[in-house]
Formats: structure tokens, C-alpha cells, sequence
């Protein structure tokens, strides 16, 4: 959540000016006494995100996992015992409650990883960060499917996004990784390199699964002034979460090629937002299957199919 890296000298790249991970390679008591201070202002840069992202975010990973991990049960359950509560959604329900429960397992090792410092290696570290884009991703393009009414082929249409859910979440798999060593070894989502294909790959894709799908389910509904072409359900609940953070990644490629002015102020403010976008959207892994729950049962308790 954000981009507080370890201030380790090791971590840092090496470049001829500010970039935009060397100003957050510090702490809240670190400077930089090399780098080209002109380009940024007068006084060297200070971290103030990365005191509070190492306090809130362990609880607040570990909090959030649990929580999605029983509701997301809780979920399989009904749709088990109650499938009559989803005449026409089951399928549906299910696969939403699968991608949650799969972004909620990589929850708890990113809390512990944060909190002690990664242990498990790069390797492991990618393979979180695979499942964690792709579970994302991949409901994404479950519920746009949806929207388009492509539930009558669900089994196809199911494992032929889940594999392109997949192979898309690789570039954010392959342009993150573990950074720095012992307790401060942190696995983070990427590296912020403009001239890196993974990264540039990572946000396009983001940018089209999260901003671009929904805005194009949205518009046709919005010119013809009727909501009956919104059939997505809850699938505005996940774009509502995950838009933030889709744009987030828009600026962060902006503010590193420097078309919007750079400075330790916008950096930390930019950190502080995309820190918070990612966790307004985590929170999809325990809000959806809590509404889809509540969804049935009022239902239910209406007498109406769901």
C-alpha cells in the first residue's frame, strides 16, 4: 500500500536526478545528501508515510484477511445450503466469492511480511503478487462479462478469463519483488520505472480492467438515460473500490515521467493516496461477499428472486 521502500542504500537505483522512489526511500529522520536538491526545493525530502504505513498497515491486512476469509465462507455455505436463494446467481456469487477468498489469503503474509519483514523469498513474493493481481483482475472480467450477459457460457467464459486474468497479472508479478534485507525486507507491488515493460504492462492492464471496462459498461447506460443496461450488481461495488487505485497508477506514471510537477510535497500527498486506494480497494475482498450475503437475504425475506 504505497511506495514506502526500505532507505537502504543498496535499494536505491541508481539515477542522475530525483526520481520518484528515491524521494520515498526514506525514513521520517533520513535525508538525501546526494541528490540534486535544486530539483525538488530548497530542504531535502521527508517520508512521513512510511511511519504510519509500517503501524496501520499490519492490523489492518491481517484485520481485513480474516474478515474476508469467514465472510467468504460464510458465503460458500449459503450458496451450498441455500442455492435457492440465487435462482439466476449462482454461478455468479460463487466465482466473486472464490476471487475474494483467493485476494484474502495473500492478506495475512503481506501483514506478516510488513510487520517482521518478508522472509520467504523473491520467488514466493512474486507468486503472492501474481495471485494478488489476479484475483483482482479476474473478477474484474468475470463482472464485465456479466455485464454483458455472457453468463449463459459461465463454465467457458469462467476459465477462459481466469487464464487471461492470469497471464495479465504477470507483468505486476515480474515488476515487483523483495527489496532490501532481514527485518527490513519488505515484497513490494512493483518498481516504479518508466523505461521497464512490466511496469508500463502493469498499468495499462490495470488501467483498462479498472477504469476503462466499467466507463465503457457505463456510458451506453448513461446516454440512453435507463439503468436497465447496468445489469452488473455488486459489479459496481468492485469498480467503485478499485477505481481509486486505477487512477492512482495513471498519476504515479505521470508524476514519474514529470508531467506533473514534482516536489516532496506532491510525492508524500500522491503516497499518502495511493496508499489509500489500495486499501479502499482490498476492502472488496470482504465487502462483496457480505453483500451478496445481505443481497439474498433480503431476497429472500421479499419474496423475490435474487
Amino acid at each position: 500500500m504505497g511506495n514506502c521502500i526500505p532507505g537502504s542504500p543498496e535499494i536505491v537505483v541508481n539515477r542522475t536526478s530525483v526520481s520518484f522512489l528515491d524521494l520515498f526511500n526514506l525514513t521520517d529522520d533520513e535525508d538525501y545528501t546526494d541528490i540534486d536538491l535544486d530539483y525538488v526545493g530548497a530542504q531535502p525530502c521527508h517520508n512521513r508515510y512510511c511511519p504510519f504505513f509500517y503501524r496501520a498497515a499490519p492490523p489492518f491486512l491481517a484485520t481485513t484477511g480474516a474478515t474476508a476469509l469467514v465472510a467468504t465462507a460464510a458465503l460458500l455455505l449459503a450458496l451450498f445450503l441455500r442455492p435457492h436463494a440465487w435462482p439466476r446467481g449462482r454461478t455468479p456469487a460463487a466465482q466473486a466469492a472464490a476471487c475474494c477468498g483467493l485476494f484474502a489469503v495473500t492478506l495475512l503474509p503481506m501483514a506478516t511480511g510488513v510487520a517482521w519483514g518478508w522472509r520467504a523469498g523473491d520467488g514466493l513474493c512474486r507468486a503472492v503478487l501474481l495471485l494478488w493481481h489476479g484475483s483482482v483482475l479476474a473478477q474484474g472480467l468475470l463482472l464485465g462479462a456479466g455485464c454483458c450477459g455472457a453468463w449463459g457460457r459461465a463454465r467457458c467464459v469462467a476459465v477462459a478469463l481466469g487464464v487471461t486474468a492470469a497471464v495479465t497479472a504477470v507483468p505486476a508479478a515480474l515488476s515487483g519483488g523483495t527489496v532490501g534485507t532481514g527485518q527490513d525486507a519488505q515484497c513490494v507491488h512493483r518498481s516504479v520505472d518508466v523505461a521497464s515493460v512490466p511496469y508500463l504492462l502493469h498499468i495499462a492492464v490495470c488501467f483498462c480492467v479498472l477504469l476503462l471496462l466499467p466507463g465503457t459498461l457505463l456510458v451506453p447506460a448513461v446516454r440512453q438515460r435507463t439503468w436497465s443496461a447496468m445489469r452488473c450488481g455488486m459489479g459496481w461495488l468492485f469498480w467503485a473500490l478499485w477505481a481509486p487505485y486505477g487512477a492512482m497508477l495513471v498519476v504515479e506514471l505521470l508524476l514519474e515521467v514529470e508531467v506533473l510537477p514534482p516536489s516532496c510535497s506532491t510525492f508524500e500527498h500522491f503516497d499518502f493516496a495511493l496508499g489509500l486506494s489500495v486499501a479502499l480497494g482490498g476492502l472488496h475482498c470482504c465487502l462483496m461477499p457480505l453483500a451478496l450475503l445481505l443481497a439474498a437475504f433480503c431476497c429472500h425475506k421479499g419474496g423475490a428472486p435474487c
